[in-house]
């Protein structure tokens, strides 16, 4: 089987009813397997309240993954893509068969060297999807770290302003008890002086009365001293 075919029939081991595919990444030639860069499952995978499509998008990321890791020779990726090239559903007949003919591709083959490349890839997808997974759990801790902090600045920001609220109403109703005092004390201005005003007239009546007195004791004296000593 030729290196750009390996891989094809395979991912239908994880997908066999979806039609839609995420396009595969192929392996860039002389790049050891176990070196490849892998993407960011987290960062880059699509976002959406439906799980089953994202699970999917998880299943064929680490689907390519395999494939981009395929071990040289014929070994449990190669046995799996003839399995289900012959049947959907293998029966053990078909296994049987598909092990026989790889025998003759490869007569060193045996179900334990099988086992043990399955072993490979299970160690691949486990150690990624761990690697994932941390990654994610790591976000999501750094998301809720960014949520208390804000959460925290937000709360102080209204603790501030309901406080800034409290004194400008403490100061409100000083001020309206001030208005009302100084409306009180003009209302009542005219009957406060109305007593002091009342007697300083009686005061400067009293000083005109007595000067008119003194003044015709005066002018009579003046008169008599006139008429009786001149």
């Amino acid at each position: 089987m030729s290196e750009k075919d390996k891989g094809f029939s395979f991912r239908r081991l994880f997908i066999r009813d979806t039609e839609t595919r995420v396009p595969e990444k192929p392996a860039q030639p002389g790049e050891p397997a176990n070196s490849r860069i892998q993407e960011d499952y987290i960062a880059n995978s699509p976002s959406g309240t439906q799980d089953h499509p994202l699970v999917e998008d998880f299943v064929q990321r680490l689907q390519n993954l395999i494939n981009q890791n395929n071990q040289a020779g014929f070994d449990f990726l190669e046995f799996t893509e003839s399995l289900f090239e012959e049947k959907q559903n293998p029966t053990p007949e078909v296994y049987k068969t598909v092990f026989r003919i790889a025998q003759k591709i490869d007569k060193s083959l045996t179900p334990s060297r099988l086992l043990e490349s399955s072993m490979f890839y299970k160690d691949l997808v486990q150690r990624t999807a761990e690697a994932e997974i941390n990654k994610g759990v790591s976000k999501k801790q750094s998301l809720q770290g960014e949520k208390d902090t804000e959460r925290t600045n937000l709360d102080n920001n209204l603790k501030n302003t309901r406080a800034k609220i409290q004194q400008l109403n403490k100061q409100i109703q000083e001020l309206q008890n001030q208005d009302m005092t100084l409306s009180n004390q003009l209302s009542a201005i005219d009957q406060k002086y109305e007593s002091q005003f009342a007697d300083i007239e009686r005061k400067i009546s009293a000083i005109r009365n007595a000067k008119d007195q003194v003044l015709v004791s005066i002018v009579d004296i003046e008169a008599g001293i006139k008429s009786n000593i001149s």
